[in-house]
């Protein structure tokens, strides 16, 4: 037997925070992307295809997206198996229920515990998140019968027993096998992977936030009676987060800054097509040098999507300026004597007076400093 396994496409994600058109974009995005999954089942001529939960987004789900999934896993002509997850939940008049699924989809319930769907000898077990969240309470007292290659679909989070949190459905690999499971076959985390031999995440096919820079994928499993299920993990993601830190100590201009940028940028690995960057800006400048972060964002960079942070500090010479004979010279004459005569604990808050000070002086924008 072979089967496909995806899950968490989050499909009418809002994407809180872009502008209309970019979030706009990133919807079209996780269509494609859930199109590239299913052009794998005839690929690979997998029996099944299954889903493990957060197929969209409950709250936002419009009919036409749902008409749509529907219409796309008719179109497979073999087995559907799918849980519902925390994101879309299966609640009664929800999404789920106002869709005519095709024939060959079959969505395990949210009650009454774990329930199978049989494709031939192997046997899928899952449930689904509904009204209440799913707990681990679903697997803790099952016991797979003998017969037949048996897995478990599940949305939830595999962790310790030490870290045992029912929020997220949170279960151990030693259950699954206690179980009688050859494998499981899981959604909820984004980061695609083999956890402990026996719990199978493809994670998100298309990465959904910044920190998501794990593998993000669709899974081809192979089962055969008696022999260890072969799991393979086939990139989708057109889209790759990453985020850098760009040194940029002693830069006496702009120009500097980007020189700095460039450098950093060249040694991410990879291609720059289809790459989300962000960047924080770090080290003391010389005062007079000015970033601006808009303008250090060129769409010639290759890059999909460039997100600067300016965390860099003016590298101001205090002696120097306490000699001028100027305001600027009297203020710092001031804050240094006062940082003299006060007491040990009061020093950070009077030296970041001085510097703040400084900068409000340099003309720099402290709407955002601390």
């Amino acid at each position: 037997m072979k089967i496909l396994h995806i899950a968490d496409v989050h499909l009418d994600r809002p994407f809180v925070g872009m502008s209309t058109d970019t979030a706009r974009e990133r919807r079209r995005d996780l269509r494609d992307a859930f199109d590239r999954c299913l052009s794998l089942a005839k690929a690979h001529n997998v029996d099944a295809v299954t889903i493990g939960g957060d197929l969209w987004e409950d709250e936002h789900v419009t009919p036409d997206t749902c008409r749509w999934v529907a219409d796309r896993l008719g179109r497979l002509e073999r087995p559907v198996v799918m849980v519902a997850g925390n994101h879309d939940p299966l609640r009664r008049g929800g999404p789920y229920q106002r869709v005519q699924w095709p024939k060959n989809v079959h969505l395990l319930p949210a009650e009454r515990g774990l329930q199978n769907h049989d494709v031939g000898s192997l046997i899928i077990w899952g449930m689904s998140w509904g009204d209440s969240p799913l707990t681990s309470d679903a697997i803790s007292h099952f016991t797979a019968p003998s017969e037949g290659t048996h897995v478990l679909l599940l949305h939830g989070t595999v962790s310790s027993a030490a870290l045992q949190d029912d929020a997220h459905c949170s279960f151990s690999a030693d259950s699954v096998r206690r179980a009688g499971f050859a494998l499981c076959l899981a959604g909820h985390l984004h980061a695609g992977g083999l956890r402990d031999s026996i719990v199978l995440y493809p994670g998100s096919p298309e990465p959904l936030a910044w920190d998501e820079t794990g593998q993000h994928a669709a899974a081809i499993i192979e089962l055969d009676d008696g022999a260890p299920p072969q799991t393979q993990l086939i990139d989708i993601n057109e889209r790759r987060y990453a985020e850098i830190t760009v040194d940029c100590g002693g830069a006496t201009s702009s120009a500097d800054v980007e020189q700095a940028l460039a450098q950093a940028i060249s040694t991410i690995d990879g291609s720059r097509e289809g790459l989300c960057l962000r960047a924080a800006l770090r080290g003391r400048v010389e005062p007079d040098c000015r970033i601006d972060t808009a303008a250090l964002c060129d769409p010639e960079r290759g890059l999909t999507q460039l997100e600067l942070r300016d965390e860099t500090q003016p590298a101001f010479d205090i002696e120097m300026l306490a000699g001028q004979p100027t305001a600027m010279g009297a203020f710092v004459t001031s804050l240094q004597q006062q940082i003299h005569d006060s007491e040990q604990d009061q020093h950070p808050r009077l030296q970041l007076a001085l510097e703040l000070g400084l900068r409000a002086m340099h003309g720099d924008d402290l709407a955002n400093a601390s």
